[in-house]
């Protein structure tokens, strides 16, 4: 599957990862739309980014794969992954078209990175205490990720 990646680029970012190589893609929920995400990642002041953002049948990456984004709460993990936001709220879980936009993406990033999906992809929830990623099923991206590859 190909996938139209949107150049949104964020200032909330470390150029670099520090010598530290990704081994993790950390699964995160807006608690919004694309918008949202959009408005938070592009804006100095938040402080927070992610690699890539997901919703209403758009990608959007904020942050190079190669340069560290600001999106699990430990710096150090952060270095060390890529964050993908998902469009939900802990009302309304992501589309279908959204967890398989995610899942091809996964794919993408698990060949690139040479990753096991099934060690690799985890929620934000297991590097922080955090409700995040609330209604996205992670475990149902990382299942399907592994199924394709």
């Amino acid at each position: 599957m190909t996938q139209n990646v949107i150049w949104k680029t964020s200032p909330n970012r470390t150029v670099g990862r520090g010598g530290v190589a990704v081994d993790r893609i950390v699964i995160h929920y807006i608690v919004g739309n694309l918008a949202a995400c959009d408005a938070t990642f592009l804006n100095p002041d938040s402080q927070v980014s992610a690699h890539y953002g997901i919703g209403e049948g758009r990608i959007h990456q904020y942050v190079s794969v190669h340069n560290t984004a600001w999106h699990s709460g430990n710096f150090g993990f952060n270095q060390r992954s890529i964050g993908i936001e998902h469009s939900a709220t802990p009302e309304r879980p992501p589309t279908t078209q959204t967890l398989n936009m995610s899942i091809a993406r996964c794919v993408t990033l698990c060949r690139q990175f040479n990753l096991n999906p099934l060690t690799a992809i985890v929620p934000h929830e297991s590097v922080v205490p955090t409700a995040c990623p609330g209604t996205v099923d992670w475990e149902y991206i990382r299942d399907r990720t592994a199924a394709q590859m």
